[in-house]
C-alpha cells in the first residue's frame, strides 16, 4: 500500500512546485484559494487578514493562529516583511496563501522575541517560517470596507 501511496505524493508534489511563484527576495507562495473579491491589495491599504504560523514546514510546529481579524496597513513593517510581500503581489479579497518566509523575510538571525531573557525562544534564530494567510478585506478611508468578512 505504501508503494502505491507514493507516485501519487511525488505528483502532488510536482503539481505544487509548479504552482509556486518565487520572488527575488526569496519568498515562495502559492494560493490555496485565489480571492474573487477585490483587489489587489496595495502598499498603504489597511486591511483585515487572519493567518496560521508554523515552523519546521506547513503544519509542522505551530506557534500563531488569529482566527479573529487582524487589522494591518500594509507598508508599516508591523507584521513580517515576508507577509507583506506575499499579500502584496497580487493578493485579492477572500484568497488564501501559503507563503514561506525565509529567515531574511521573517525574524532573521535574532529569532522572536527580539530581545530579553527569552530571545529567539519562540521563533529560533535563523528559521524559516510558513504562513496560511486569509486576505479578508480591504478597509477604505473612513473606516468602511469591501469584502468585509465576507469570505
Amino acid at each position: 500500500a505504501a508503494s502505491a501511496l507514493a507516485p501519487r505524493h511525488a505528483a502532488a508534489e510536482t503539481e505544487l512546485a509548479a504552482k509556486t511563484t518565487r520572488t527575488s527576495s526569496g519568498l515562495e507562495w502559492y494560493d490555496v484559494k485565489v480571492g474573487g473579491g477585490d483587489g489587489p491589495a496595495k502598499l498603504n491599504d489597511k486591511v483585515t487578514i487572519d493567518y496560521i504560523a508554523w515552523l519546521e514546514g506547513f503544519e509542522g510546529k505551530e506557534f500563531s493562529r488569529f482566527t479573529k481579524p487582524v487589522i494591518v496597513t500594509l507598508g508599516e513593517k508591523r507584521v513580517a516583511a515576508g507577509l507583506e510581500e506575499c499579500l502584496l503581489d497580487g493578493m485579492n479579497v477572500g484568497g488564501t496563501r501559503r507563503c514561506k518566509l525565509p529567515a531574511s523575510l521573517a525574524y532573521g538571525s535574532t529569532g522572536y522575541p527580539r530581545d530579553g531573557d527569552k530571545k529567539g525562544s519562540i521563533i529560533p534564530p535563523g528559521a524559516d517560517v510558513y504562513f496560511q494567510v486569509r486576505l479578508r478585506s480591504v478597509v477604505l478611508s473612513k473606516g468602511l470596507g469591501y469584502g468585509l468578512n465576507l469570505f
